[in-house]
């Protein structure tokens, strides 16, 4: 059978009374290797219970186990190519946030000047306003004397 279409029905149980994950080996001798495994480790208390869901593969031809990590579907390769995708994202993600903080900076700054010019439109308006009241204080005054 091949590691696709292992049929697992029953799930292990460890001595530890636990139900046994399914794990993939990444060591170099059972590279993708499926098995059962005790869920504490053994520094954990566990019972260290194992046991193989796929074949061995000293049996398997090496040209079989070539042919399949070829044309990208070696999970390492797989994985590295995410990896620099990523990277790139990133990069790029780091790019546009560089460029919006500048953009952020000239848009303060024309803020600033925009409020500034107003608070001087509005002290304008505010000697325009005292200069006609003081003007109409001194009508009236004169008209009343």
């Amino acid at each position: 059978m091949s590691q696709s279409s292992v049929n697992i029905e029953e799930v292990d149980v460890c001595k530890c009374g636990y139900y046994c994950r399914l794990k993939t080996s990444r060591t170099p001798l059972n590279p993708g290797r499926r098995f059962f495994g005790c869920k504490a480790s053994n520094e954990n208390g566990g019972c260290g219970y194992f046991r193989w869901i796929d074949p061995s593969l000293e049996n398997v031809d090496e040209s079989s186990l070539m042919n399949r990590f070829i044309d990208g579907h070696n999970p390492i390769d797989r994985l590295k190519r995410k990896v620099t995708e990523l990277e790139e994202e990133r990069d790029s993600l780091k790019f546009q946030l560089n460029e919006n903080e500048e953009k952020m900076m000239v848009l303060n700054k024309k803020l600033k000047e925009v409020k500034l010019q107003r608070d001087w439109e509005n002290v304008k308006f505010n000697r325009v306003v005292i200069v006609f009241l003081c003007l109409l204080t001194i009508k009236w005054f004169f008209n009343i004397v």
